[in-house]
């Protein structure tokens, strides 16, 4: 049903996260930059508004007030448009803003099964361009406004994000066809690149707000008269806005410090003082704290230490071995009604504005080094104490807590407790596709530490993101170096990790008696400490490794410690790596219908467990099982998932092993272009990995080449190349089907097709 404005009534506009500024029934003035804003959101051509301007000018507050107008559908000056279906507030000092924090946050606009779904997105180490993309499709039917506010805290001395995956998210934001709007603001202006420009449109607030309203905003911040701006004179009140330009922070200062003058001097005593100042916002956000007493700095101190919005008992807590009588609810009341501190009656927390933030801290800093670091460690404890236990963790949001922790401790330049804290959480991180945090923790700890334990930490997490990520030679390097620094009882979770990974790297490179040697030693430390998942995923590479080196009657025996495992432990995660193991020894042994079920297995276990990881190199396993009991049909249908699981994760090495055995498969049936295809595929995701199988992808390319150009000879030498290459390697095609069409082709001078 329509209304009388012809829009059809809807349900206010679904809105998420604290607002990031507040008073927006006092809005005054920007008759003129609403307008424009409203008129931007209208257009279908722009999809980034950047508010500009100094800090304290009004920013935060027009974005809202826009927001909260395109969320009614209804403006100041009357004018109705469409209310959009969501409004998400992101704030530096508030939410925080980063690529993690604005995607789970956008999850939440979407029903339980799509949210899911890209929840395992995430977790599946993609690129941050591949995430953004699959959340803008998801949010496509959707109209969606995100606002950004203080984005200059994100950004580099060029104005780039500082953060590779905001300038990803963003990227693929504007070459996406749907998906969100942006409002931002900002002291400076984001970067984008030249052929980005004309989707964005910046409005700057030179000035202040007009006199009228300048006037109009010092009255109603002074409501019972208390500071005597209630009551004055227009003039005077226009010569006070003047003094500090009409900046609406500057007002709100001049209000709370009339209030909280202990001499009660008249507005126009007041402005004599401080009429030679200039840079009157800083001296005046500057005059007031210093005029506070000894309980309500404190108190102030350590909220600009915490710099996000808290509980009071947080702030009680921190305090209490300082201060233990301090009545800290009734100072933070006093803060708040002096617009020193907001106060959140929703959330039940208290902040400081951003303004008063940097100058409270840097005071600090430079008053008492010694406090702010006390008060940082404080913070973390408190942080420390309030963390979910590794069991309840499920995605990044769920470790919160613990990189707040994290922070603290090295803005109190306790970097060595920083990094043993990293290494708790870092590989949840890693496996959750959260790989750029750890690496952004690491950089900022490089250089810092000297406990060998905190070194040692610091090493394995850092090798650890890098063996998500490449390069393999930078993995390896640190992993060899922690190596050697793991030699105490206490550093054996740490040696485990270690000798996994490089047993993973031994294995994939072909040093298949060192991978032998490193999988053993991982598990045994693993089962001494009771690691039933690690222990499981090295027992897995242990086997893998033997079926690798023409063993698989040793592969069967470890598959078989782990039949016992998962038997005792019933995770399916364990069933998992056991149907793997089984799967593998049997495509070795070319016992094709076994090699079948036991993958099959396999995949049902993965897909319980929620675990991706392995998903890719299982539906491979199955594929060249099908194409042994001759069901090339089956074997693509196999081919394509595997390939499909990979590309989604961002998996080079199953996505090369697929793409290679595709392309075999497909020539066997006679589809000799789709195979060329399928192979170049295989060789560009060999060159992303590094693995030495990129030269068996490139001679099954020159053989096909070679079959297009009618060289049969040429395609006979190049097949004879590809079986040398795959010799040994049970996740690609055995090594006698490529001799056996060598030798066909050098006997016949055809390849006959429709068999292996």
């Amino acid at each position: 049903m329509a209304g009388p404005d012809g829009f059809a009534r809807r349900r206010r506009a679904r809105t998420l996260n604290e607002r990031p500024a507040f008073g927006i029934h006092s809005f005054k003035n920007r008759t003129e930059e609403l307008p424009r804003v409203r008129d931007l959101l209208t257009d279908p051509a722009v999809r980034i508004i950047t508010l500009l301007g100094r800090r304290g000018i009004g920013k935060s507050l027009l974005a809202v007030r826009a927001a909260n107008s395109v969320a009614e559908g209804v403006w100041p000056d009357g004018a109705r448009t469409e209310p959009v279906d969501a409004v998400v507030y992101f704030g530096q000092r508030t939410t925080g803003i980063t690529f993690e924090r604005i995607f789970f946050d956008c999850l939440r606009l979407l029903d339980v099964q799509e949210a899911e779904r890209l929840h395992r997105i995430w977790a599946s180490g993609r690129r941050a361009a591949d995430k953004a993309s699959e959340l803008f499709d998801a949010l496509a039917s959707l109209q969606v406004l995100l606002l950004l506010d203080n984005l200059e805290d994100l950004l580099d001395e060029e104005d780039h994000f500082r953060e590779p995956e905001l300038t990803a998210m963003v990227q693929a934001l504007l070459t996406h066809e749907g998906g969100p709007r942006l409002l931002i603001t900002s002291q400076v202006p984001l970067a984008l690149p030249s052929q980005f420009l004309r989707a964005e449109r910046r409005i700057v607030l030179y000035d202040g707000l007009p006199e009228q309203d300048s006037v109009d905003l010092l009255r109603e911040l002074d409501p019972d008269g208390r500071g005597g701006i209630r009551d004055a004179d227009d003039a005077l009140l226009a010569e006070t806005a003047e003094r500090v330009y009409g900046v609406p922070r500057g007002l709100e200062l001049i209000a709370g410090a009339l209030q909280d003058d202990p001499n009660m001097r008249s507005l126009r005593e007041w402005l004599h003082d401080t009429a030679a100042v200039t840079g009157i916002v800083d001296e005046l956000a500057q005059r007031r704290y210093q005029q506070l007493d000894e309980d309500h700095r404190l108190v102030m101190d350590t909220l600009a230490i915490f710099g996000t919005p808290v509980v009071p008992e947080a702030v009680e807590w921190v305090l209490r071995p300082l201060a233990p009588n301090l009545q800290v609810r009734s100072v933070l009341v006093d803060l708040a009604r002096s617009f020193l501190v907001r106060a959140d009656r929703q959330t039940r927390t208290y902040t400081l504005l951003p303004m008063d933030t940097d100058i409270a801290r840097a005071d600090l800093a430079r008053r008492n080094p010694r406090l702010a670091r006390r008060l940082h460690r404080r913070a973390a404890d408190w942080y420390a104490r309030s963390a979910k236990p590794r069991e309840e963790w499920r995605s990044p949001p769920d470790v919160a807590l613990q990189r707040r922790e994290l922070e603290h401790r090295m803005q109190a330049g306790d970097y060595d407790e920083a990094a043993l804290l990293l290494d708790r959480f870092a590989d949840f991180l890693v496996w959750q596709g959260s790989t750029g945090a750890v690496l952004s923790i690491c950089t900022s700890l490089t250089g810092r530490l000297t406990q060998r334990e905190a070194r040692l930490a610091y090493l394995v997490a850092y090798g650890h993101a890098y063996f998500l990520i490449g390069p393999l030679s930078r993995a390896a390097e640190l992993l060899r170096e922690a190596e050697t620094l793991a030699t105490g009882p206490q550093d054996e979770a740490c040696l485990q990790r270690i000798l996994f990974l490089l047993g993973d790297m031994d294995r994939t490179e072909g040093r298949l008696e060192d991978a032998v040697r490193r999988y053993r030693s991982s598990a045994d430390i693993a089962a001494g400490l009771g690691m039933v998942e690690e222990q499981a995923h090295a027992l897995l590479g242990l086997s893998l490794s033997h079926s690798y080196a023409t063993r698989p009657d040793l592969g069967l025996d470890v598959a078989a410690e782990l039949t016992r495992l998962s038997r005792d432990t019933g995770l399916p995660i364990v069933r998992a790596r056991e149907g793997d193991a089984l799967a593998c020894a049997y495509v070795t042994m070319q016992d094709w219908p076994r090699a079948a079920d036991a993958v099959r297995d396999a995949i049902v276990a993965y897909e319980e467990s929620g675990n991706p990881e392995g998903l890719g190199f299982a539906w491979n396993s199955l594929g060249i099982a099908r194409v042994g009991t001759g069901e090339p049909a089956s074997a693509l249908d196999a081919f394509d998932t595997g390939l499909a699981v990979s590309t989604q994760g961002d998996m080079p090495r199953p996505e090369a092993l697929c793409s290679f055995n595709r392309a075999w498969t497909l020539w066997r049936i006679g589809r000799s272009a789709d195979a060329e295809t399928a192979a170049r595929q295989a060789l560009s995701a060999y060159r992303r990995c590094g693995a030495k199988d990129e030269r068996a992808a490139a001679a099954l390319c020159d053989a096909l080449a070679a079959h297009r150009a009618g060289d049969q000879a040429l395609v006979a030498q190049r097949l004879e190349r590809c079986a040398a290459l795959v010799a040994g390697n049970p996740d690609l095609c055995p090594p006698e089907w490529f001799r056996s069409v060598a030798e066909r082709i050098r006997a016949t001078g055809s390849p006959s097709t429709g068999s292996s």
